[in-house]
């Protein structure tokens, strides 16, 4: 594991190079994951190593507060996050344009740091980004609030005690942390609308990818509209989730990106019958009551211990469509119990 203090916290990162080391003119690529339920993890698997094996030089990091990093009490605005990111730049010594991938919230913190700082961006790679001119914090802010409202839940205090898997269970404890102990929710309610005159005048190219049954599918549609080079790339049938959902076509996708834009882009063939395994009360944002039926019968309990382990007028807690859209994959994406770790997150 690699820490370094840029802007004055504690970073955590990981540095992906080719095996024997990146040419001196290699791109370099940075990626930037998804806000409380993440970590550089769901880049560094997917996505990180298939960069640099085609000879790119790869950061991923922690965002501040998030996996590894130092958990500051406060700073969680877009403005301190883009400090951070030019810091850590210097801190690395990189001082050509990077090519900027990311996802969910990260991906709207790239575009901002591609609108505010255009000539330190090669290029733009934006998966499933709430993007919106107005409204922006107030639809950051609420969607923590709801996240925190579902990871709070007792049946999912109970799921993440008994069923999660230890690797899920400390992404979501970390993630109550956050919300509870930091001035997160009130960073991003902060925040500034995105500037239209800014983005109408993005110099570089952007890539902007979304899932067709995405929620917020229409907003890809608008920052198409706005962006004069943007490319956007529609996956039917897959959802917010993209990233882990079409991943390896991702990785083809992205290379085609940073390395061989001048040839066509590759198609992209949905394998049939494809099943997407997220599990049905995270689709629907409702925590049900018998989350932990499986395992309280596995484990012998009576309908009686069961029972009184809901508390009245708590059987099921609702969570309103968009609540974990600013939040990354890492949980969501392997709602069962186990998701891939980078080797210093284990």
């Amino acid at each position: 594991m690699a820490e370094v203090v840029a802007n004055g916290v504690r970073l955590h990162v990981q540095r992906l190079a080719p095996a024997g080391g990146a040419r001196p003119d290699a791109p370099v690529v940075v990626m930037l994951h998804g806000m409380v339920i993440d970590n550089l993890a769901s880049f560094y698997f997917s996505l990180g190593n298939a960069m640099a094996d085609a000879g790119c030089e790869v950061v991923c990091y922690d965002l501040r507060g998030h996996g590894k990093s130092e958990r500051t009490p406060s700073g969680y605005g877009i403005e301190t996050a883009m400090a951070d990111l030019t810091a850590l730049l210097a801190e690395l010594g990189i001082d050509r344009p990077v090519h900027l991938v990311g996802n969910s919230y990260g991906a709207t913190l790239a575009l901002a740091y591609g609108v505010e700082h255009p000539e330190r961006v090669a290029s733009l790679s934006l998966i499933e980004p709430p993007f919106r001119i107005d409204g922006l914090g107030e639809e950051m802010a609420r969607s923590l609030t709801q996240v925190l409202a579902a990871i709070s839940d007792d049946e999912v205090e109970e799921w993440l005690e008994f069923s999660a898997g230890r690797a899920v269970g400390r992404i979501m404890r970390s993630a109550q942390a956050l919300l509870r102990d930091t001035t997160v929710a009130e960073d991003m309610l902060a925040t500034k609308p995105m500037s239209p005159d800014g983005l109408r005048t993005l110099p570089m190219p952007v890539l902007a990818i979304y899932g067709g049954n995405s929620e917020i599918i229409e907003q890809g549609e608008g920052l198409a509209r706005l962006v004069p080079d943007c490319t956007l790339v529609v996956l039917e049938h897959h959802t917010h989730m993209v990233l882990r959902e079409a991943a390896e076509y991702l990785r083809h996708l992205l290379r085609w990106w940073v390395l061989h834009r001048e040839e066509p882009m590759p198609a992209y063939e949905m394998r049939e019958g494809k099943k997407f395994e997220l599990a049905d009360w995270v689709l629907s944002r409702t925590v049900p009551a018998d989350l932990n039926a499986e395992r309280r019968a596995a484990a012998g309990w009576s309908q009686g211990a069961a029972a009184a382990a809901v508390p009245a007028g708590a059987s099921a807690t609702s969570v309103p469509a968009g609540a974990s859209r600013l939040a990354g994959s890492a949980v969501s994406a392997d709602a069962g119990g186990s998701t891939g770790m980078a080797p210093s997150e284990e």
